[in-house]
């Protein structure tokens, strides 16, 4: 949003194919930018949305105050939401569920029944007019309020509706709305600073000295890696920072999914075939948009090209998005890509856990990677500036999604390159029949690798008869 606006269209993560205009209170407006969520009143609940953007007044009646803006920075960029609107719109859902289920899981919050004890419940419990089932429920709510179903399961499912409803009209119990919040949070850890770097060592005991020096060394410290270096830090940094010589804060830093380091490498030498491929793709690259259907032989070094497309790609200022079908294949693609580009490499699949792939957004968001690396989920990775999207394996049938948002990741990409004005590349050793077509037709371009690397010689290829050769069953 460039203006600020005292109205804005929410999407809700909720399967309504509408969005809906909200008001702004004065305190919040400051706030506001498209790709946010923010928690908003709908019906008697509060939900979870996401900012669109800016608009107008409109007459669909009484407009709500949005009740609280829940992120501190955008989730996404606002070049996302044309492609959010398409998506909605070809595939036929609500724009609020596209983007919840594009966005880590496990961040919404909402509300839900909850059922608490009142004082008269309490009173209740020191006298003996209830029930034994009345006097548990009462008991379980004593220590918090939960959901009904939360209360049956406690109490293996023997709880009538009509008990809940003569505990209410009795007053004993209340019925209520209450907010859960995300599970998926950043993860935050307690790093050291100077305030001060005119500190007095002389006074200081040898350890004390020691924290100092490894603070000055590196700006800023965390807490575990100072105990590395000094196991008594934990107390010693209390002292130093009562005497004002140190401050102690909360950083955010990112869980790491791969977990282990992960030898550089450089650049290998292209084939001719492969330098005519690089280059008439790159030719095209922040000038129009267009697709191209690298078909490859098995071990023609497809995956040396995209890398090194990808290298040229952000020497000239983009980002690159690469798709791969299976868990199994990424951890393979992103070890390379991570051994070639090192720390600007994000990865995003369903194998990470909640908090990782949090984490690897985030990281997207924030413009700290160039390139990411995932399934067909990644492709609605939050990238700015997009110049090159690669599907590599498009052929493969794991692009499609079956259940929620059903869509194929394959087609997503190319409509996502149109719409940013940017390159797609699909690979593939045997390309789809609509690929190929594409390529007939002269939608796609066709580029090709004839030639294995190396000169190495192609699997030995044999070919069966099944009308000759019957199995063991005989049939």
């Amino acid at each position: 949003m460039t203006a600020v606006s005292s109205y804005i269209e929410v999407a809700v993560a909720l399967p309504v194919y509408s969005t809906y205009v909200y008001s702004v209170p004065e305190n919040l407006l400051a706030l506001v930018s498209t790709g946010k969520r923010v928690l908003v009143p709908f019906g008697r609940r509060r939900v979870t949305g996401y900012i669109l953007g800016a608009c107008k007044k409109t007459d669909q009646g009484k407009i709500k105050n949005i009740l609280d803006i829940l992120d501190d920075e955008p989730l996404f960029p606002s070049s996302m939401i044309h492609f959010f609107r398409w998506t909605a719109d070809y595939y036929l859902h609500p724009i609020g569920d596209v983007i919840k289920c594009a966005l880590p899981s496990g961040l919404n919050i909402y509300d839900f029944a909850a059922i608490s004890i009142t004082k008269k419940g309490e009173e209740a419990l020191s006298g003996d007019s209830l029930t034994p089932l009345e006097r548990e429920i009462l008991n379980l709510l004593k220590g918090e309020s939960c959901g009904l179903r939360k209360l049956r399961e406690k109490l293996n499912n023997k709880i009538p509706n009509a008990l809940i409803y003569a505990m209410l009209h009795q007053g004993f119990i209340v019925h209520d709305r209450e907010l859960k919040v995300g599970i998926t949070k950043p993860k935050m850890q307690r790093h050291v600073s100077l305030i001060d770097s005119n500190i007095p060592m002389g006074s200081l005991s040898k350890s004390k000295q020691k924290i100092i020096e490894a603070i000055k060394s590196q700006g800023e410290i965390s807490i575990n890696k100072l105990k590395e270096l000094v196991p008594s830090a934990s107390k010693l940094i209390k002292y130093l920072e009562a005497d004002r010589y140190i401050s102690i804060f909360n950083k955010q830093v990112y869980r790491d999914p791969l977990g282990e380091l992960i030898k550089p490498d450089t650049p290998h030498r292209l084939t001719d075939e492969q330098n005519r491929v690089v280059s008439k793709v790159i030719r095209t690259l922040g000038e129009k948009f267009n697709t191209f259907l690298l078909s490859g032989v098995t071990g023609s070094g497809k995956t040396e090209v995209y890398m090194h497309i990808a290298a040229k790609a952000i020497d000239q200022g983009y980002s690159v998005l690469v798709l791969v079908p299976e868990i199994a294949l990424i951890s393979q693609t992103e070890r390379r890509f991570r051994a070639r580009f090192g720390d600007r490499v994000a990865i995003l699949h369903s194998g990470l856990s909640a908090g990782e792939r949090y984490d690897q957004w985030v990281r997207i968001a924030r413009d700290e990677v160039s390139i990411a690396i995932g399934a067909r989920s990644a492709v609605f990775a939050p990238l700015k500036n997009i110049g090159i999207i690669i599907v590599d394996e498009e052929h493969d049938t794991s692009y499609k999604q079956d259940n929620r948002l059903r869509y194929n990741a394959r087609d997503l990409a190319v409509v996502r390159a149109k719409q940013q004005n940017a390159v797609a590349l699909l690979g593939s050793a045997t390309p789809s029949i609509q690929s190929y077509y594409n390529v007939k037709t002269e939608k796609f371009k066709g580029v090709i690798l004839t030639e294995r690397v190396e000169n190495r010689s192609l699997p030995k290829v044999t070919v069966v008869d099944l009308r000759k050769s019957r199995d063991v069953r005989g049939s």
